[in-house]
């Protein structure tokens, strides 16, 4: 059978799928043929639902399948309901959206099965069905959707990664989105987080899968490939697409299983791939002895989810149970080992004040992080974090419906002034950090962010626009002068040390001069 995916990743930056390409490399082992419409204005014009429905009809598929995400789920919706009426196959949808809220996928009505969990074994099952004319009533991890009725089936056994496919990466146009994204490509080694962070979706996951008997310990659920098979597939991707300059390891934890991370590093360096390569790492899981591995395998970034600087917002919030001892200790075994050490962080959290918030940028700045970069804070459904907005009166369906992205604006209902300091916030954190550090212009940075707080909120809407342009002036007179600082680099939401953009600098100019 012929399956479409339709996949939107609007308002975001270009990307791929893992989960769909696991999907296709599962659909076409069994004999069936994939296609997918990628729909992202980061990389090319966004089709009316006209020309979407003019595509679907030259594919001429059997089987219409689309992948959710809480902020795309809107865009589906529509989708749906417009493409539904003139087309008499199946319409399948799964992705973490439908994982969390299937039953009110399902009462849309418009999908005849929603997946929930992964969903290799369920495609698969369910496709192989559709082509022998059998019933699919009974698939596991599918919401069967008929006349009104649903029929609920429980999660089967997690999928198995070693036993898997390799990923169809070739269902997207990687040269676009490399291109797109400075070279830098995405790669997934494991499956899986033993942690419950209230913001995540891996503790309702698991409960999920132990509620239906497919699970019995966190434990089973991080999986790893096989070291031998990811290097074949870098060796692969690399052949293939010369464009890839760096790879991105885009595990929740890459550094969890000591024993795999020294595994890796060592067949890595053994392959000769001489690509750079990015990880995630946990604070609490981040030795001496993974950092020299990373460094001696060509490791160049280690990102730390720090999420809050204030311990209380963390506890209480996050459920992240460290010490911020223990952060500034993760991140100066990185800078100590030569690794640029990189800070995942969130504001606009329920519950946090002014000061908690700002708490997570003098943290950055204590911990001399390389890079930092932020994000708003987004309830997702049946989050836990979802739970607490919801009993502190936060959460807005309106404003959350109206939230396209993370990064621009909070999408809770917080008072105005409140509100207006996290706009503020969003759009010139490294000043903010710049002003708390130990460098020589952080009096500099101070007075311009009295200057900022002092806006109106008439003001601040004609100064927001140009406050971007005037870092990276006053950032290039920095550079110029040999200033340590942070700055607003390689994406809006980034606040880079200027140290690390020196060296990117110098880099661009050596290659262009040797080219």
């Amino acid at each position: 059978m012929n399956v479409l995916f339709i996949w939107p990743s609007l308002d975001c930056p270009p990307g791929i799928n893992h989960g769909l390409a696991s999907l296709s490399a599962a659909l076409k082992a069994r004999g069936h043929a994939t296609a997918l419409i990628h729909i992202s204005e980061a990389l090319w014009p966004v089709p009316t639902l006209e020309e979407l429905r003019a595509e679907v009809a030259c594919r001429a598929p059997d089987v219409l399948a689309f992948s959710a995400t809480t902020q795309q789920f809107a865009w589906i919706e529509k989708a749906a309901a417009f493409l539904r009426p003139g087309l008499r196959i199946p319409f399948v949808i799964g992705g973490v959206h439908c994982t969390m809220a299937p039953d009110e996928v399902a009462a849309t009505g418009l999908f005849d099965y929603v997946c929930v969990g992964e969903g290799e074994h369920a495609l698969c099952e369910l496709v192989d069905r559709l082509a022998r004319g059998e019933s699919c009533d009974r698939c596991p991890n599918m919401y069967v959707c008929r006349d009104g009725v649903v029929v609920r089936n429980p999660v089967g056994p997690f999928p198995d990664p070693a036993a898997l496919p390799p990923e169809d990466y070739e269902l997207f146009d990687l040269a676009r989105i490399v291109g797109g994204k400075d070279g830098w490509m995405s790669i997934i080694t494991s499956r899986g987080c033993p942690f419950a962070c209230t913001y995540c979706f891996n503790a309702e996951i698991v409960a999920r899968y132990k509620e239906d008997g497919a699970l019995r310990t966190v434990r089973e659920y991080l999986r790893h490939q096989p070291v031998a098979r990811v290097i074949d597939d870098i060796r692969r991707l690399r052949a293939g697409h010369p464009e890839i300059r760096t790879i991105i390891f885009d595990d929740d934890l890459f550094t969890l299983n000591r024993r795999y991370v020294l595994e890796f590093c060592e067949a890595y360096r053994a392959a000769g791939i001489g690509l750079p390569f990015v990880i995630n790492a946990h604070c609490l899981v981040f030795t001496e002895e993974i950092a020299r591995a990373l460094k001696e395998a060509g490791a160049r970034i280690v990102k730390f989810g720090l999420e809050s600087g204030n311990e209380r917002v963390r506890r209480e919030i996050l459920n992240r149970r460290m010490r911020n001892e223990a952060m500034v200790r993760a991140v100066r075994i990185a800078n100590d080992a030569g690794l640029h050490s990189s800070a995942f962080v969130m504001f606009g959290l329920p519950t946090e004040t002014r000061e908690e918030a700002l708490d997570t940028l003098r943290l950055c700045a204590d911990a001399n992080v390389g890079r930092f970069r932020w994000a708003m804070f987004y309830p997702y459904p049946r989050t836990a974090a979802h739970a607490i907005a919801a009993r502190e009166g936060l959460i807005d369906p309106a404003l959350l419906a109206s939230s396209g992205n993370y990064f621009e604006g909070s999408c809770l209902k917080f008072p105005p002034a409140h509100a207006l300091f996290l706009d503020k916030l969003a759009r010139i954190a490294p000043w903010y950090a710049n002003a708390f550090s130990s460098f020589p212009c952080r009096e500099r940075y101070a007075r311009l962010v009295e200057e900022i707080e002092r806006l109106t909120a008439e003001e601040w809407g004609a100064r927001r626009e140009t406050v971007r342009r005037e870092d990276r002036a006053l950032s290039d007179e920095l550079l110029a002068a040999g200033e340590p600082h942070y700055s607003i680099r390689f994406a809006q939401v980034m606040g880079v040390h200027s140290d690390y953009v020196r060296k990117e600098l110098g880099e661009q100019a050596a290659a262009g001069a040797g080219a």
